[in-house]
């Protein structure tokens, strides 16, 4: 049985609202107001390096062009990840999770993360394994989520490495949810903040689910999912 605590709250991809997403200096400014854990997304480069950043594209979020499996880790590396937010950012590059996983060592006190799989044009062969052998080296296991929308991606990682905690990350109402997290054997849901109501909350942890909603924003919203 889930033992109820406290509501915990996650940077997602840092503290995105003031800087520029999935960015060290997003990470380092979520640290550092006290986040009980970060989130953030994970693709591989053309040479199988794993770097932290949300899209397969790179035009949102940087001044490449492409995708992000075509380049190498140092072509990416060359790229612009800040200014896009702001002046002031100009400079900040697509960290890698090596580094992210070194600052989250490092911290003063112990942090979580959540560390979504993506996909490029297809999905990433082995990129989940490959995420836990990174954090498992680091001693950071006990603290990781693993998630995706991707829910073969977390059916692999379980089947190949049963100890990797997983969560399910959905966006429609889905009846039951709970079930298909004990079927996967899945430590938590994430679903959209509007896809679900009090019963999934207290069905899942019931069930020895945690439940994570993505992305809230609001603060009557947050009162209310607390509630």
């Amino acid at each position: 049985m889930l033992t109820l605590q406290r509501t915990e709250v996650f940077g997602h991809r840092g503290w995105s609202a003031r800087y520029p997403e999935n960015t060290m200096a997003a990470f380092i400014s979520a640290l550092e107001i006290g986040v009980d854990g970060i989130e953030f997304d994970v693709h591989l480069t053309k040479d199988g390096e794993i770097v932290v950043i949300h899209d397969a594209n790179l035009e949102r979020t940087t001044n490449g062009h492409g995708c992000v499996e075509d380049y190498t880790l140092t072509e990416l590396r060359q790229l612009d990840a800040g200014s896009w937010f702001h002046e002031s950012f100009r400079g900040q590059v697509i960290p890698t999770l090596d580094e992210v996983l070194e600052l989250v060592r490092l911290h003063i006190r112990p942090v979580k993360m959540n560390i979504e799989l993506k996909y490029g044009r297809t999905p990433y062969a082995g990129l989940g394994e490959n995420v836990w052998r990174k954090v498992t080296a680091c001693g950071l296991a006990s603290n990781t989520i693993i998630s995706s929308f991707n829910h073969f991606a977390l059916r692999d990682l379980k089947r190949d490495v049963p100890q990797a905690q997983v969560a399910i990350l959905y966006t429609e109402g889905l009846v039951d949810p709970w079930r298909y997290a004990v079927f996967l054997d899945a430590e938590g849901l994430h679903p959209f903040h509007q896809s679900f109501d009090e019963e999934v909350v207290l069905d899942a942890h019931r069930a020895g689910r945690a439940v994570r909603p993505y992305t809230v924003n609001d603060v009557s919203i947050m009162k209310r999912l607390i509630q």
